[in-house]
């Protein structure tokens, strides 16, 4: 029961984070499931993103239930699944409540938080984006397929339809990346 109870605390923590969404919680992602507790490698974490990111639903989500499953069987994965969910859930509707019982102002309050919290998500989304790009730095293959992606999603089509970019990038990963 103890790795149930780590994997709420952990992805309670990680959906805490969420400001931003998806994307800016990546590197709180990475310091939980890589550093801290080491559930993941570098190389299994980017696959979990990038699975995560394929899937449907939103990315934490995705990645919570993933891991947990990994780590703790079907319990875990509905407990960090849960956890991800709820915590900032809980949050909110205290937030809302407190708002509801405040007059006049709540509007203006909210507004500064939101200009606030700007370049917090910025910055996290900086943050994440070095993480994901960190493990390509040793690899001139993965610099080619990133750049020729890069290209390729200014194609109408690619563009409208990202999911066919992920799949060449896939097939082009198979074809030309093998170990």
């Amino acid at each position: 029961m103890g790795t149930i109870l780590t994997l709420i605390v952990v992805f309670g923590r990680i959906g805490l984070g969420a400001f931003g969404g998806g994307l800016a919680m990546i590197p709180f992602f990475h310091h939980e499931l890589v550093i801290l507790n080491g559930w993941l490698t570098e190389a299994e974490f980017g696959e979990v993103i990038s699975l995560a990111q394929m899937t449907p639903g939103p990315i934490a989500i995705n990645a919570a239930t993933f891991v947990g499953y990994r780590v703790a069987g079907i319990a875990g994965s509905v407990a960090a699944t849960a956890a991800v969910v709820g915590a900032p859930l809980l949050v909110l509707a205290s937030i809302l409540w407190l708002f509801s019982r405040t007059r006049g102002k709540t509007k203006a309050v909210v507004d500064h938080v939101q200009t606030a919290l700007r370049p917090a998500v910025a910055g996290l989304l900086l943050v994440a984006l070095w993480t994901l790009a960190r493990p390509l730095l040793g690899d001139p293959g993965l610099w080619i397929l990133l750049a020729g992606c890069v290209l390729l999603s200014r194609i109408r089509i690619l563009a409208a339809y990202p999911q066919l970019l992920i799949l060449a990038a896939a097939l082009a990963g198979l074809l030309f990346l093998r170990p």
